[in-house]
């Protein structure tokens, strides 16, 4: 079978499809995206790029919307050029949220088009509207919400099958819309996020090397900002600190933000946090580490002895995952997409997103906890992981969605 992946930035949530496929070796396959071009072993790679630049004087409500229709543009000339030169698809996977799939049907109206669906904004219930502190119900933020549906919607008209991560980002979408999305994640590698009794993970510049000896809370994210609970998080720290005298905190993640602004007068987050209640962390004991590296990141899970989740009503985070799939005990906050995964007292602890004081409770709750109850949640938390969301289970359904549209 002719696979074609379409994303712009290719291997992306892709990459556990695409490696299976290889390793089966029966299909030919193929990834557009945008440049650079990155090696993919088994994976032809082709690339994209725009015909012409965004307008300067574009209307600023629809400035996110040409680029996504310049990239539309973009791909559906490469795959014209692709078509003209012999290549015909079995099947096409992409993600459409960056407009990528506009044009798709134009070139190719029979192909099977199957699209992961992974978030439907709602000015309610969601994250737009969650967070007091950084709300912005202005008429321009709600106009630039809807519009962010725009290429979502028309995927959802032309697509064949689709799937989404978890149960509640299906939800986030048009109830009309649920016939066609199937419900798969992308899969935790549970053989190598794994416990590991002997794990260690060394801070050279502190001369410090934290083991199961220790108490170690832990905090990971792609980026250290408001929609992951950092400012939570930061908030909770003195106290939690003061309380708990031989604790070591390692925070993982990009300084950058993802997925909104910097804050007004500071260059990040971690700035603004730290302006704020920096004077109160002891730096012996607070680690802000960065992006760590696979292996690094998957230690300091394994020695942790409570990872602190938070998000807002959002796309979750595969660190919750792979932190479950450690063994590390987890104490999050109680918003939607967490609940799907951890049940108070069972898989996990919850508390109030807004309540620093139950986040240190928690926290306290859980590092007190005797062993038989600790190894009780984690391992209840690792089954779920390696039974329903281990890499094999949901690449096989992915596998499955696939071949049942490409032969329709």
């Amino acid at each position: 079978m002719r696979i074609l992946f379409i994303h712009q930035n290719f291997p992306a949530q892709f990459r556990n499809l695409a490696k299976y496929l290889v390793a089966t070796g029966k299909h030919e396959l193929l990834a557009l995206k945008q440049p650079p071009s990155a090696e993919f072993d088994g994976v032809g790679v082709a690339s994209y790029k725009f015909l012409r630049n965004p307008e300067p004087n574009t209307h600023p409500l629809l400035k996110e919307m040409e680029t996504k229709v310049l990239r539309g543009e973009a791909v559906a000339d490469a795959v014209r050029r692709l078509k003209t030169k012999g290549y015909t698809p079995d099947v096409i996977v992409a993600h459409p949220s960056w407009g990528e799939v506009l044009f798709i049907k134009d070139v190719w109206p029979k192909i099977k088009l199957i699209c992961y669906f992974e978030y439907y904004y709602s000015a309610v219930g969601q994250d737009f509207d969650f967070d007091p502190e950084f709300r912005e119900s202005t008429f321009t933020g709600l106009a630039r919400l809807r519009l962010k549906n725009t290429t979502m919607q028309q995927a959802l008209e032309i697509a064949d099958a689709g799937w989404a991560p978890t149960n509640w980002q299906k939800k986030t979408f048009p109830k009309w819309a649920h016939s066609k999305i199937d419900v798969i994640h992308e899969g935790i590698d549970t053989d190598y996020f794994r416990p590991n009794a002997q794990a260690s993970f060394n801070i050279a510049n502190k001369h410090i090397n934290l083991t199961r000896q220790h108490e170690v809370i832990t905090y990971a994210a792609r980026a250290l900002e408001p929609v992951r609970g950092f400012h939570v998080f930061m908030r909770a720290l003195p106290d939690l600190l003061a309380r708990r005298p031989n604790a070591h905190v390692v925070i993982m993640g990009h300084e950058k933000a993802s997925y909104g602004p910097e804050p007004g007068g500071n260059s990040s987050w971690l700035e603004k946090m730290l302006s704020e209640v920096g004077a109160d962390l002891d730096p012996e004991r607070v680690h802000v580490v960065g992006f760590l590296a696979k292996e690094q990141y998957r230690a300091v899970m394994q020695v942790s002895k409570a990872h602190v989740y938070l998000t807002y009503p959002f796309i979750l985070s595969w660190s919750l995952l792979e932190a479950m799939a450690c063994g590390a005990p987890i104490v999050a906050s109680n918003t939607a997409p967490i609940k799907e995964f951890i049940k108070d007292g069972k898989t996990g602890f919850l508390f109030d997103f807004f309540n620093t004081t139950e986040l240190v409770e928690a926290v306290i709750k859980q590092l007190d906890a005797k062993q038989n109850r600790i190894d009780e949640t984690t391992w209840a938390a690792r089954d779920l992981i390696a039974n329903d969301f281990a890499q094999t289970v949901c690449v096989e359904g992915l596998l499955k969605l696939i071949e049942s549209e490409s032969n329709h």
